[in-house]
């Protein structure tokens, strides 16, 4: 046959096979497969872009080039070259004068281009309010309500900023890049960098930052980091917003793994879906393969035909199932623009790959064992049903599986917390096969029941344990999937926020000397506010990891490079602070021996490991000891917490100032300005602008995750109806036999529920444990969360599964009533 001739063929028996409905199933499972898939996909990046571009506004940038000179010349020329928007931020802490009045303040000297990102808002003299992309013109200055308040000064009054004195024209309310700096405590001033020369304050010496912000696409600051990696000036680093403060990098590293778990269950479920459908389809169609076989075509002839025919309806299924995708997550981005903004950045191409893609994977995965298959048939299978299989028909939809959780894994950006789900995964549907196969055996031993319904219900599970099998996998995972998108999704939602809570900590207080422990204490008393926990802080540099030294220089990470050029602030205590959890080895007990405990990021980072030797220089004096134990520590709760902790044996004997957080309303306020007073050596750190940033953004994550968490349930309900069609036809031929021999239509109801039921009740007990394995792993291994079993899965799961499985089968209770036994037998 002529290449012409076969592609003749092959058109006619794709139109016959579209025309005919027998793809229906098929093409509906897959277009909600990629459709469920790309939505999440496009919507998770978007949202995931717009959660950055959001997050970059506190850096008021989306980089910055900190350092203690200015950015050297060809910096600045390179960076103008490849396109990108920059401003300038120097700030330095120096006294201010108004009316008699001194105090400290931090000055901070912007161009003409600040902010980059973001918006800034300031009270103008006569109480309008102004928001925008606004800087202080020159000869003019704003200040902060602190600083108005401690100078006594009025908007429009004059203030001497060094040589020079500029007019107060603007009071800050808000400034995208303030939540940003650790020492915000301070009174902040901002006035033109065009002034800064005249103020004579920027001498040699100066305790000045400089700050070239930087701003563009992603694609620009990426390459512009890169070519900045090796031509960094010494005493500069580059940060970007999750660098910058912790609290920020651990909202937006749990929003990726939630986005990218949702990901990764929506594709697991849509495999099983198509796997389904693939089953379905080809089980009808062996027939007809052996018609064509006796009408003269080749084995390679026949399996050409279908090779053609899936992969047409895969890139069909894909291109459609994508924009079907997009369509749906535009109205999820309309639902929920009030949480997530109105406008949300395009999505990156690679989501419009993604259907067509992860289309013709599945179908290349669990259709092409069947289709191998095909060349196996003979003619003579017209005559019959059977049709051997090959040993290899697992591999391929295995490796499609693992293929498209490698997907999902790329979307989380981070292939080991993927593994984790997918061992968990692999080991659900094993361990499920296992029990079903367990119940299935057991069945056939039982004694018969009197009960009709009963009796052939169970009967029909157990006659083809097999598909039994699939069928009850199946349906246990979409099962567990609305339990795992439901109620543990509302648990992990509620850990996280719980993370973050209304009365987190918003002031910190440090330099308390030793001997205004007790008094500062009972200043909190007399106020009428609890007295807050008090910790030990003293600054040490790390010398070196089991006696090699630690060169800055000599690392590669640039991370690593800025920790081991800063110094540590480390503390001592008997007890595992509160929020921090041992990851690996052992807290010590009371009078322990010279030991260190180190935060699992920094080790990370510094290539730290459990038996490792540390050595501090702290005040002259080094200190050498073990390190015993690796923590975890809650950055967003606030707390007080330390990258280094030792037993009081080790430390305290070296003299240390204390540190310690507490929260204050509103109304509250004043308190702290009496602290100040009856403590004058001490600071408070106020961070309520830290806070409400990340409570905002952990709500806003919480909504979009909620949206997005519809489409997978979606997923989860096609993996029912799959399931269920899937043994359609051989449900029908059982039944059409039981009414050719007499049973009433009550009767074969009643064994049709009676099957629903114990499928569902059984299903649904699988599925709740898998449910609470998914929880747990999730909220250990992705989140760092705390987790308790939610003992109510368990008859929740059975409930839900005998209601979600019987809803769902009733349909075909209605076809098998209204269908004659003779039409159902004819069609054998």
């Amino acid at each position: 046959m002529s290449w012409w001739s076969r592609l003749l063929l092959a058109a006619r028996f794709v139109r016959r096979e579209i025309v005919s409905g027998e793809l229906s199933i098929l093409a509906l499972a897959l277009l909600v497969a990629v459709t469920a898939l790309t939505s999440v996909s496009f919507f998770s990046d978007r949202v995931a872009r717009a959660l950055t571009t959001q997050a970059t506004q506190l850096l008021a940038a989306d980089l910055v080039l900190n350092s203690n000179q200015p950015a050297p010349a060809a910096i600045r020329q390179e960076a103008q070259r490849r396109g990108l928007q920059l401003a300038d931020n120097i700030s330095f802490p120096s006294m201010v004068f108004a009316q008699g009045q001194a105090t400290l303040a931090t000055y901070k000297a912007v161009s003409n281009s600040y902010p980059l990102r973001g918006e800034v808002t300031v009270r103008r003299m006569g109480g309008q309010l102004q928001t925008g992309k606004l800087h202080p013109a020159a000869g003019m200055v704003w200040a902060d309500a602190r600083l108005l308040r401690k100078l006594g000064v009025k908007l429009g009054e004059r203030i001497n900023v060094g040589n020079i004195a500029l007019q107060l024209d603007g009071e800050i309310l808000r400034e995208p890049d303030g939540a940003m700096d650790l020492y915000n405590f301070v009174p902040r001033l901002m006035f033109n960098s065009a002034d800064l020369a005249a103020t004579g304050l920027i001498q040699e010496g100066s305790r000045a930052r400089w700050r070239l912000m930087l701003a563009g696409d992603d694609r620009q600051i990426s390459d512009l980091r890169q070519w900045l990696a090796a031509r960094l000036p010494a005493g500069s680093r580059l940060e970007n917003v999750e660098e910058a403060r912790p609290e920020i990098r651990t909202a937006l590293e749990r929003a990726r793994r939630f986005l990218g778990l949702t990901a990764m269950l929506t594709v697991a479920l849509s495999a099983a879906a198509v796997a389904l459908a693939v089953r379905r389809y080809l089980a009808r169609h062996w027939q007809p393969v052996a018609v064509l076989r006796c009408m003269g075509l080749t084995s390679s002839e026949v399996l050409g035909l279908f090779v053609c025919l899936f992969l047409l309806l895969g890139l069909l299924s894909g291109v459609l199932g994508t924009l079907a995708g997009f369509a749906v997550q535009l109205g999820l981005m309309q639902l929920s623009s009030r949480f997530v903004g109105e406008v949300l950045p395009n999505p990156g191409w690679q989501s419009w790959l993604l259907g067509p893609a992860a289309s013709l994977l599945l179908l290349a995965g669990l259709a092409l064992p069947p289709l191998l298959a095909i060349r196996q048939v003979s003619p003579l299978a017209v005559l019959r049903n059977d049709v051997p299989l090959l040993r290899s028909s697992l591999v391929a939809p295995l490796l499609a599986v693992l293929v498209l959780l490698l997907l999902a894994a790329w979307q989380m950006d981070d292939l080991l917390l993927a593994a984790w789900l997918l061992g968990g995964m692999l080991a659900f549907f094993a361990g499920v096969g296992l029990l079903a196969w367990g119940m299935l055996s057991l069945l056939r031993r039982l004694p018969a029941g009197r009960q009709v319904g009963w009796r052939y219900g169970v009967a029909n599970l157990a006659r083809r344990p097999w598909l039994a099998i699939v069928q009850i996998v199946a349906l246990a995972v979409g099962i567990m999937a609305l339990l795992t998108l439901t109620v543990v999704r509302d648990d992990l939602i509620a850990a996280w926020q719980k993370s973050v809570p209304v009365d987190a900590p918003n002031k910190f207080v440090i330099n308390i000397q030793q001997g205004q422990r007790a008094a500062l204490q009972q200043q909190f008393v007399t106020a009428g506010l609890p007295a807050p926990a008090l910790s030990p802080m003293i600054r040490g540099r790390l010398l070196a990891i089991n006696d090699k030294p630690v060169r800055p220089s000599a690392l590669q990470d640039e991370q690593a490079r800025r920790l081991a050029e800063r110094e540590f602030n480390l503390s001592w205590r008997d007890e595992l602070p509160e929020g921090n959890r041992i990851l690996s080895g052992q807290w010590w007990q009371a009078k322990a021996r010279p030991q260190f405990s180190v935060e699992q990021g920094l080790a990370r980072t510094l290539g730290i490991r459990l038996g490792d030797t540390l050595a501090f220089d702290i005040g002259g004096t080094t200190y050498r000891a073990m390190v015993t134990s690796l923590r975890s520590v809650a950055w967003d709760s606030f707390r007080v917490n330390f990258f280094v902790l030792a037993p009081p044996s080790l430390l305290q004997q070296q003299p240390a100032s204390w540190i310690s957080s507490f929260r204050l309303d509103t109304a509250q306020e004043d308190f702290a300005n009496r602290l100040v007073a009856a403590f004058p050596n001490i600071s408070i750190i106020d961070v309520s602008a830290i806070l409400d940033e990340v409570r905002a953004m952990v709500d806003k994550l919480t909504r979009a995750i909620e949206a997005m968490f519809v489409l997978a349930l979606a997923a989860g309900v096609l993996v029912l109806w799959a399931a269920l069609a899937a043994t359609r036809d051989e449900r029908l031929f059982d039944i059409a036999l039981m009414r050719a021999l007499g049973a009433s239509d009550r009767q074969v109801r009643a064994v049709i529920l009676a099957e629903l039921a114990w499928l569902g009740a059984f299903t649904g007990l699988l599925a709740a444990l898998g449910a609470m394995g998914v929880g747990g792993i999730a909220a250990s291994k992705l989140f760092n969360l705390p987790w308790s079993v939610n003992a109510g899965l368990l008859p929740l799961g059975m409930g839900c599964g005998m209601l979600v499985v019987m809803l769902a089968g009733w349909p075909l209770v209605g076809r098998v009533t209204r269908t004659s036994p003779l039409a159902v037998l004819r069609s054998v």
